[in-house]
């Protein structure tokens, strides 16, 4: 069965950089909630295409895409493969769907989906290849005005001390930071139990806050 096709995967929106989560690095901050809410047109969307209707999975792919391409460049820094990923991650999603269990948000599931396979792609390269995982032009994948508009070499700072954490640490940091995902949600993403991704989270803290400590000189523990 063909399901690649332009009327699920046509013209990828690429999501802008987000550093809402700022004040994370600095400050010992409280949980953050998440508040998916529920969409009863997913629910009808997910049971139209368990029954057969592939026209219906278009609502998810229009709903999440944006969202799981973002993941998707945060771990592998390279725009060609976000997109390739999401793609196959909302291909694995469908051909899989059976087993999707009835009244859960098609979210979380589709963003693990697309970590496993984004971390799959870091493990390879780091295997067989030294490839440089930083996006050498950025520009071309986000919005370029959208990410001047955020204060431009502010950002850049941001993004570059995020982006020379250890591995599992900027994956982590990422997820919480820059996507807004809770501290469970990234545990049940990567397959990490929730005591390592706060661990993780707590070392990223602390090499975040001595990089960027010209920014927040006044901040305290």
């Amino acid at each position: 069965m063909e399901l690649v096709a332009d009327g699920f995967f046509g013209g990828l929106v690429n999501g802008p950089l987000v550093l809402d989560r700022l004040s994370w690095v600095v400050t010992a901050g409280s949980e953050r909630l998440q508040q998916p809410g529920e969409d009863s047109f997913e629910q009808r969307a997910i049971d139209a295409v368990k029954r057969g209707d592939a026209s219906a999975y278009d609502y998810l792919v229009s709903k999440y895409m944006k969202r799981v391409v973002s993941i998707a460049w945060g771990i592998v820094r390279n725009a060609h493969d976000a997109e390739d990923l999401a793609q196959e991650a909302f291909v694995k999603a469908y051909r899989t769907i059976g087993r999707f269990k009835t009244g859960q948000p098609f979210g979380p599931w589709i963003y693990r989906i697309v970590t496993n396979l984004a971390l799959d792609v870091v493990k390879h390269r780091k295997r067989f290849r030294h490839e440089e995982l930083r996006d050498v032009e950025p520009a071309a994948r986000r919005d370029d005005a959208d990410l001047a508009a955020r204060s431009g070499e502010l950002a850049v700072r941001i993004d570059a001390a995020i982006e020379s954490l250890p591995e599992m640490q900027r994956v982590v940091a990422r997820l919480y930071l820059v996507e807004e995902f809770g501290h469970a949600e990234i545990a049940e993403m990567t397959g990490l139990s929730e005591g390592t991704v706060r661990s993780h989270l707590s070392l990223a803290s602390g090499k975040l806050k001595e990089r960027l400590s010209d920014l927040h000189g006044d901040s305290h523990e």
